[in-house]
């Protein structure tokens, strides 16, 4: 099933890269309408050996079909590639990329909305420097709260990939994990709006920006 819904896909995405408006299109000049290799069935089963779980069937399709990485929406897809530490997801060939996510890491379970109620309770707990005695307990209070904050904002996006870098610090992420598995949210926490559930899958979520951009080429 999952190969009809990318039926001709690689082949559209490809016709666009020669088409002389095509660097008008918004992320045309992170990833130029490039597509990454497909990757091979062994390949995949080794990234779902590393993550700890399958991953979400239409993104796993699109990686044997479609192309492992490049073109997509935004500034383009990161890549799943092999390296010294295991799997990992690359800007390969983009020239503006989202930040590498590790295969282990996109494995944790994703509770990315469970941490958001933690992070809030804690923001209302940020030490004040009126109530303490003397400036070194005011800092030892600070750090300690810094330090959990850090360490609850950095799990937030564990259970996902950073797919594609939007511009501007935002993020848009692939869940690998937990009931939200498959669908694509957004790293919007340089606007102080946390992550955000986009409403879309990953099929739904590319088509949609393919067929966008054909009908602003009118191709």
């Amino acid at each position: 099933m999952h190969e009809v819904t990318w039926a001709g896909v690689r082949e559209r995405v490809l016709r666009l890269a020669g088409h002389p408006k095509a660097e008008k299109v918004f992320g045309a000049r992170g990833h130029g309408f490039r597509l990454g290799p497909v990757l091979s069935e062994e390949q995949v089963r080794a990234v779902e050996a590393d993550l700890g779980v399958g991953l979400p069937a239409q993104y796993r399709s699109f990686l044997l079909h479609v192309g492992a990485g490049g073109a997509g929406p935004h500034y383009g897809l990161m890549t799943p590639s092999l390296g010294d530490d295991g799997w990992q997801w690359r800007g390969i060939g983009l020239a503006f990329s989202a930040q590498p996510t590790t295969a282990e890491f996109a494995g944790l379970p994703f509770v990315a909305e469970v941490l958001q109620g933690e992070l809030d309770a804690l923001d209302a707990q940020e030490p004040v420097e009126d109530a303490f005695a003397t400036d070194e307990e005011f800092r030892h209070a600070h750090v300690a709260w810094d330090a959990r904050y850090e360490e609850l904002y950095d799990a937030q996006t564990a259970g996902a990939v950073f797919l594609s870098e939007q511009g501007c610090g935002y993020t848009s992420l692939l869940v690998m994990t937990g009931p939200h598995r498959g669908a694509i949210w957004e790293d919007l926490r340089p606007m102080d709006r946390g992550l955000e559930p986009t409403g879309h899958d990953f099929a739904r979520w590319y088509r949609n920006w393919l067929e966008r951009t054909e009908q602003q080429l009118n191709t």
